[in-house]
């Protein structure tokens, strides 16, 4: 019989996740950062970086591969930049210091670009460039490195990671231009809820061992890059997420994908890196004349005319803002897999699961 998913308040789940990482060593501040971050996730309808990813941090801090008293520190640093090394702590806290660095000088100078070495994997990457968003007048943008999973256009192994990238720019009574998104065809987590769920993948989305095709989401090991196939220009993916990985890998000091740890269990740890901008329009042009002219195009973009079947065009962010509409108000659904899983967490820590 299948379970049906349940609705669970994000006052509950923050709390949970919250003391959770508390049990696991973490500080206040880091707990806390950490949950909020993952949440967003989960309250934006990203469901497959929220709660469902909390037992690979669970297992990596467990096995020691995470300092949960790191030494974040700054390696570099000019008037327009600045780069972190955050001593193998874990990626979220150390991510939301370099942003919120990054927006700082940014409001100071105009711009600035941040980057950060020896971290962990750091949730959703639309989190942190919509940090800049709480300021007026600032544009954001965050990407990260992670663990192989892409294969080049051509190739039979992944070398490269999904390289997330996101982009948070205002406008003035239009909802924001959000993008975030992976430069795979799709993100790994997309195959991990066809897992769950026991249901195909769409062709073209992931690689099986010998490099071939495949629809069966336990059979796939590898994504294709964003396009897919070659004869889609999988090229523009691929060369999309070599320029990510360049900024997070060879520029920030940490290592490129190939050689990232984490995600799928190599006992070592992951040294991701992450690359973060902000800057200030009206270093550019007057704010307001901006804004207005944000509002006409997203307006048109959002009134244009359908295509048959579609219901309406949409601009990038609109689906994540009418998903944490509906979730704050409704409770965030989680997969019974997820919340079993959560619950021998809890557990295992001896503390209660309020679900």
């Amino acid at each position: 019989m299948v379970q049906a998913t349940a609705r669970i308040p994000v006052s509950t789940l923050q709390q949970f996740v919250t003391d959770l990482f508390l049990r696991l060593g973490l500080t206040e501040e880091e707990a806390a950062i950490t949950a909020d971050v993952l949440l967003a996730a989960d309250i934006r309808g990203l469901d497959s970086h929220g709660l469902a990813r909390i037992p690979m941090y669970v297992n990596r801090i467990r096995s020691g591969l995470v300092n949960l008293r790191p030494n974040f520190r700054v390696i570099a640093e000019t008037p327009a930049t600045i780069a972190f090394d955050a001593d193998n702590g874990m990626g979220h806290p150390a991510a939301y210091r370099a942003m919120r660095r990054c927006i700082e000088k940014a409001k100071e100078i105009g711009l600035c670009m941040a980057t950060v070495r020896q971290s962990n994997h750091f949730g959703i990457a639309g989190y942190y460039a919509t940090m800049a968003l709480e300021e007026p007048g600032l544009c954001g943008v965050a990407m990260t490195n992670a663990t192989p999973l892409v294969v080049p256009t051509n190739a039979r192994e992944p070398y490269l990671s999904t390289a997330p990238i996101a982009v948070a720019i205002p406008a003035g009574k239009e909802r924001p231009f959000v993008l975030d998104m992976a430069t795979s065809t799709v993100a790994w987590g997309k195959i991990e809820i066809a897992q769950r769920e026991e249901k195909p993948i769409p062709a073209g989305w992931a690689l099986d061992r010998n490099g071939e095709v495949t629809t069966d989401p336990f059979a796939a090991v590898a994504l294709t890059p964003l396009g897919a196939f070659p004869e889609l220009r999988s090229h523009k993916g691929y060369g999309l997420a070599l320029f990510i990985e360049v900024l997070c890998g060879q520029l920030a000091g940490a290592a490129w994908a190939k050689y990232v740890a984490g995600s799928r269990g190599e006992p070592r740890p992951s040294n991701t890196g992450h690359a973060f901008l902000a800057w200030r329009i009206d270093a550019f042009r007057p704010l307001d004349d901006f804004l207005a002219h944000m509002d006409e195009m997203l307006h048109e973009l959002r009134t244009a005319q359908p295509v048959v079947g579609a219901e309406r065009v949409l601009v990038p962010g609109d689906p994540e803002f009418e998903a944490e509409a509906d979730r704050r108000a409704n409770g965030i659904p989680v997969h019974p897999k997820v919340l079993q899983e959560l619950r021998v967490i809890a557990t295992e820590l001896a503390m209660p699961a309020p679900f």
